[in-house]
């Protein structure tokens, strides 16, 4: 005689499927997030890197956008342009680094001020959805 399973144990096989990809997910829904870096007469900073410090301490993960050569960028946690998780953010702005083996340190066109989360000023939220975050800096001196 052949047996059936039982209704209870085929929700069963399916919730313990399926549970483990919904746990991974709460708290890190992402959101599209792109932007610009601009001096105050509206010209790009055309290299470097936005980066997201959380504010949120459940919140692990660190998001950046690479400037591309108009200044714009998206942000990106793991994969491209796949946006940041949902929350707050203090914001700095990083300088390209220097050539490898070059022995230079890193020159920033900008004011050294944004370069660090504590004193950049910048805090942005990112909500679901597309997010747009213009940034302004100012030049060195």
């Amino acid at each position: 005689m052949k047996s059936t399973p039982s209704l209870s144990f085929i929700l069963l096989v399916v919730l313990a499927t399926l549970l483990p990809g919904v746990a991974g997910c709460g708290g890190s829904k992402r959101a599209s997030v792109h932007g610009k870096v601009t001096f105050p007469d509206g010209t790009p900073l055309t290299s470097g890197m936005v980066l997201f410090l959380p504010l949120d301490r459940e919140n692990t993960l660190s998001p950046r956008g690479y400037l591309e050569s108009d200044g714009s960028f998206d942000m990106v946690t793991s994969q491209p342009k796949d946006g940041a998780p949902v929350g707050k953010y203090k914001v700095a702005v990083q300088p390209r680094p220097p050539a490898p083996g070059s022995g230079a340190p890193a020159a920033a066109a900008f004011d050294a001020r944004y370069s660090d989360f504590e004193t950049s000023g910048l805090v942005f939220e990112v909500k679901p959805g597309q997010n747009d975050l213009p940034v302004k800096v100012t030049k060195p001196g």
